[in-house]
């Protein structure tokens, strides 16, 4: 059985620099490749080494081997240059897939998430987001009743036939934040096709902070393992009424289940959930009492680590 520790690590699990145990921190950022985004000083992602050398890169980018490894997206001669780079980075995709370069990248999927922070618009499709190592952005909501007992939990069962993370755990409504999109517009588009609450978290959701971490991906996750994976998640609560009965209405979840504190704590041990899924709940925990540090030995390295500050810019 997974501790609380246990159940954030899985998800924040690249390692963090800690002064006379550094080895391993140290080996792993000197293998990374920084990617830049045209004038612009900062990077914007992680990209791994086997990535970086297979990768077809296009004459839109300059890899950059030493004395740090570095991509840079290169800017045009046209005056409207960035408006041209995110198709550059669409047609380097378009190079990595008929090349059949990478086993887990053989088709797009046709939605653009933001390279978040750039000082301009740029978008990348989302299944490349991984392979460059950019922040990906996510929006998810628990639903809640209360109960004498406690508090009951909406918890979806993703779909068996799922690529990533089949018959996992989810947390009520989730999904990405698209291009052009705000988190609660995101939220609202997610409520509506995946359990027809669309109106209802409309009138009553409320954001309550943001989940991150610093992930390196495993098969479970549908792409190549081993990828850089920072992540973002804007965390809302929903309390509903006990009479509510909620209901999949799309092929990406099996069924939802009203579970009480203690299954969904004893469904965490048993890493049930999806690893993210699992920290929003954690998440949740926390900010409602039910973990404290009185009962919790971990409780600070567990708060921190579902906080983790990312090496890029996070603004949008």
């Amino acid at each position: 059985m997974k501790s609380n520790l246990d159940i954030v690590k899985e998800c924040d699990n690249f390692p963090y620099y800690a002064p006379g145990n550094s080895e391993d921190y140290e080996q792993l950022l000197s293998s990374l490749w920084l990617f830049f985004l045209p004038d612009d000083p900062m990077p914007h992602g992680f990209i791994v080494d086997s990535v970086a050398r297979k990768m077809p890169w296009t004459t839109d980018f300059k890899v950059i081997p030493s004395p740090r490894k570095e991509v840079h997206l290169l800017r045009s001669n046209k005056d409207d240059w960035q408006e041209h780079r995110t198709q550059a980075i669409d047609s380097l995709l378009d190079e990595a897939i008929a090349k059949k370069v990478f086993s887990g990248l053989n088709r797009k999927r046709g939605e653009l998430w933001p390279i978040v922070g750039a000082e301009f618009d740029v978008h990348i499709d989302r299944a490349a987001i991984s392979y460059l190592g950019i922040i990906g952005r996510g929006v998810h909501m628990t639903a809640y009743t209360r109960s004498p007992t406690g508090f009951k939990f909406w918890i979806p069962q993703r779909n068996l036939n799922k690529k990533t993370y089949p018959g996992m755990l989810d947390n009520t409504v989730a999904g990405g934040v698209a291009s052009g999109e705000t988190p609660f517009s995101c939220l609202i588009r997610e409520a509506a096709e995946e359990a027809e609450v669309a109106e209802l978290v409309r009138a009553g959701a409320g954001a309550a902070g943001t989940v991150s971490w610093l992930n390196i991906s495993d098969e479970k996750a549908g792409g190549d393992a081993g990828l850089m994976n920072p992540g973002v998640l804007y965390v809302y609560d929903l309390e509903v009424s006990d009479n509510l009965v909620l209901k999949p209405v799309d092929n990406d979840i099996h069924a939802f289940h009203l579970l009480s504190e203690v299954e969904v704590s004893e469904a965490m041990a048993r890493g049930e959930f999806k690893p993210a899924c699992a920290c929003v709940i954690l998440d949740f925990f926390v900010r409602h009492s039910l973990i404290s540090p009185d009962t919790e030995k971990d409780y600070v390295e567990i708060v921190s680590r579902l906080h983790r500050k990312l090496p890029f810019d996070t603004s949008h």
